[in-house]
């Protein structure tokens, strides 16, 4: 008789060390949700399927991530870890998956494949440089970074007047927190909007979004809101 050999689901959670790069990864998203994290690596396979390489990140303990929407607060996080590897690193997974547990003890998980996360890292590139241009009071740059076909007009005046305006009522923009990437729809399709908050050195945390095109390669600026 021929041995059969029964091949179902075959699952490994590995927590191995993480590197120096991911280490800081980690502690950047902990701090910026003031959150307890903790990771582990997990590959699973499925005769007939592509191999699921995982590196995975759990945040507990945070009052911000309650106070946000799980898909948008994963999105972000897988981004942020996305950004912390090295090009190497990167290689070595298949999907981030982010794993949320709420002060109700509620859990949210989802997970995102690497090609997608470089793609939003393509636009995050612009979302970082939009950013720092702010806080640098380097206005003129920020007209680069927009999609002039669909905005037009310069931006550099009316963002250096508003920002001059804020702070003359909270103190000095002294950074930016990014906090969620939603995903929508407007006329020219799908769209991401990045989510972050600008910091003012007298505490006020005020939020903001850019959006992009999500398409491949569409990596100027199609519009922004500062609230």
């Amino acid at each position: 008789m021929k041995p059969y050999i029964l091949c179902t689901l075959l699952a490994f959670t590995l927590m191995s060390c993480v590197s120096e790069n991911e280490h800081k990864g980690l502690d950047y998203i902990g701090s910026l949700y003031d959150a307890k994290t903790s990771y582990s690596k997990s590959f699973d396979s499925e005769v007939g399927s592509e191999t699921l390489k995982k590196f995975n990140i759990k945040l507990s303990e945070s009052s911000r991530i309650d106070s946000l929407q799980p898909t948008v607060t994963t999105a972000n996080i897988a981004w942020l870890m996305y950004e912390s590897f090295t090009d190497d690193e990167r290689k070595n997974y298949t999907h981030i998956e982010v794993e949320l547990i709420s002060a109700k003890n509620d859990t949210a998980s989802y997970y995102y494949p690497m090609g997608l996360l470089e793609t939003i890292s393509k636009k995050g590139s612009t979302f970082k440089a939009f950013s720092q241009s702010l806080v640098d009071r380097d206005y003129i740059k920020i007209d680069g970074l927009k999609d002039d076909a669909v905005i037009p007009d310069p931006l550099a005046l009316g963002l250096k007047n508003q920002i001059a305006q804020m702070e003359k009522q909270l103190g000095k923009l002294t950074g930016y927190e990014p906090f969620g990437i939603g995903e929508g729809q407007d006329e020219l399709g799908t769209i991401y909007q990045f989510q972050a908050y600008l910091v003012f050195e007298q505490g006020a945390y005020k939020p903001y979004l850019i959006v992009f095109n999500a398409a491949e390669g569409a990596e100027k600026i199609i519009g922004f809101k500062i609230f």
